[in-house]
């Protein structure tokens, strides 16, 4: 596992940027900057860093150094184009001066907005650079890393020199610590009480022994007993000590080990025992051919006359569990270039030095308290929305009012309502118990109910009446017929049962 590579100063643009400034990482990448400084329409606006911006996606992987001398160059071509802006005594050789000059250009808003942005950023990390002794750390840094120094020989006097840059005020507290756990790195591990003397000198927390103490789980090793022997686990990519050495870029010796792994890819002398393949090619040469093309797979060039030509690049995908650092993106950038090869870099995240030394912290506490995305519960709708709609309760009747006029009337069918009484507070009415007793509902009886008077017959002149007489009823009505006698009741018919007997 390369640890190095998150730990280590970078000091292309990019990387530079997102490790010295405060640039928010999020849906967007945003840079906060303060614009037509000095003027009354002065405000603080959060800049995008996007695709679209010419300029940020042709500098992101230049050195800073390469960078600015870019950026003015372009300025300058700009103030030859446009002379106006110029004055006889203007100096357009700092940035400072360039800053001044871009406020007075209100016609070129956009332009002045992406320079302006692009000037003060690199302003901003060549400060952090000097101020923060980042040129007398790197140098160490880069001798830890590489395993060699400038001269690509065996370095000396490290541990001095660690001390001494430990003891500086001037380092930060962040920068300090990740020179002790390059050191710790670099040395396969030291006894515990060298550890101790590290951090003292640092004048570090006592937490950050715990995020040193967690580079164990990671593959890394920062302690070991005093007579225990270093670990022979040889570079998968050594540094070849017959290269030679750029002056300009010693600060840029170091290459993450994913270009070395892309490199020896792209040339096909990738070593098979440690980078297996997961489906063997049927062909052995297949890389080799790919690398050259086919000539029976090219068209005659006047097939394709006025048309886009598209180029049929081989495709790598490198995929990084745990994050990539931006150093690791220029990788595949500057791999791809040089080799004509599309790579494409996945993975989880972005990492800065912040983050990583941060993510190392937390492998020691409880992952309940990291409130990791795959262990929160999963979402559920609200529980309003599965909830019925109560009935309305009915308007309760208080004893002597009537009915509430906003209440609903009352629906059909039912039983009576009870009998209230006639004042609140008052008896309630006897019940007609005895009217009861002495009703009849059948034939026999001395006492009837009461029925309305029959009608008068239905013709003066001896006309029958043809009244239907229930034959349960114990009277009955008869009426003179046409020879003046009674007509005689109908005999009640017997009853039968279903199979026809009678009872």
């Amino acid at each position: 596992m390369d640890l190095m590579t998150p730990l280590i100063h970078e000091f292309t643009y990019q990387a530079m940027a997102h490790d010295l400034l405060p640039i928010k990482d999020g849906d967007k990448t945003t840079y906060r900057l303060k614009i037509n400084e000095g003027t009354r329409d002065a405000e603080e606006k959060d800049m995008e860093l996007a695709e679209k911006d010419k300029v940020w996606v042709e500098n992101r992987h230049r050195h800073m150094k390469d960078t600015i001398d870019k950026l003015m160059g372009d300025f300058r071509r700009f103030l030859e184009k446009n002379p106006h802006f110029v004055n006889s005594d203007s100096n357009t050789t700092s940035l400072n001066a360039i800053k001044d000059m871009m406020a007075g250009l209100p016609q070129f808003q956009e332009m002045k907005e992406t320079y302006s942005l692009h000037m003060n950023m690199a302003q901003a990390c060549m400060d952090i650079f000097q101020n923060h002794k980042l040129n007398e750390l790197s140098p160490i840094e880069q001798t830890m890393a590489t395993g060699l120094d400038e001269d690509n020989r065996k370095p000396k006097n490290v541990l001095e020199t660690v001390v001494r840059l430990l003891d500086d005020e001037v380092v930060t507290q962040s920068d300090r610590l990740r020179l002790i756990m390059m050191y710790l790195l670099y040395r396969d591990g030291v006894i515990p009480e060298d550890v101790k003397r590290l951090l003292a000198h640092a004048s570090l927390p006592p937490k950050d022994a715990e995020i040193i103490a967690n580079m164990e789980l990671i593959g890394g090793r920062t302690r070991r007993g005093l007579k225990e022997p270093r670990r022979d686990n040889p570079p998968l990519f050594p540094q070849d000590p017959k290269a030679p050495v750029d002056e300009e870029n010693y600060l840029s010796r170091f290459n993450p080990v994913l270009k070395h792994m892309l490199d020896n890819l792209c040339k096909g002398t990738l070593d098979q025992t440690v980078f297996p393949y997961v489906k063997p090619p049927l062909d052995p040469n297949a890389e080799a051919l790919a690398s050259h093309g086919s000539l029976r797979a090219a068209k005659p060039s006047w097939a394709g006359a006025g048309r886009r030509q598209v180029d049929n690049k081989q495709r790598i995908i490198v995929f990084m569990a745990g994050g990539a650092t931006f150093s690791e993106s220029r990788a595949c950038y500057e791999v791809g270039a040089a080799a004509n090869r599309d790579v494409f870099l996945v993975t989880s995240h972005m990492l800065t030095p912040q983050l990583f030394v941060r993510q190392v912290g937390d492998l020691s506490v409880d992952k309940r308290r990291l409130d990791l995305p795959m262990e929160r519960p999963a979402p559920r709708a609200p529980a309003h929305l599965f909830e019925r709609e109560r009935p309305t309760p009915p308007p309760a009747m208080v004893p002597g009012r009537g009915p509430s006029p906003h209440a609903p009337p009352p629906g059909p069918g039912g039983l009576p309502n009870r009998p209230q009484p006639s004042r609140p507070g008052g008896p309630m009415p006897a019940p007609p118990t005895q009217a009861m007793a002495g009703m009849s509902l059948g034939g026999g009886s001395s006492t009837s109910i009461n029925r309305p008077p029959a009608p008068p017959a239905a013709a003066a002149n001896g006309g029958a009446d043809y009244r239907h007489h229930s034959p349960s009823s114990s009277f009955s009505h008869s009426a003179p017929g046409a020879g003046g006698k009674p007509h005689k009741p109908e005999k009640e018919k017997k009853k039968r049962h279903f199979l026809g007997l009678k009872k």
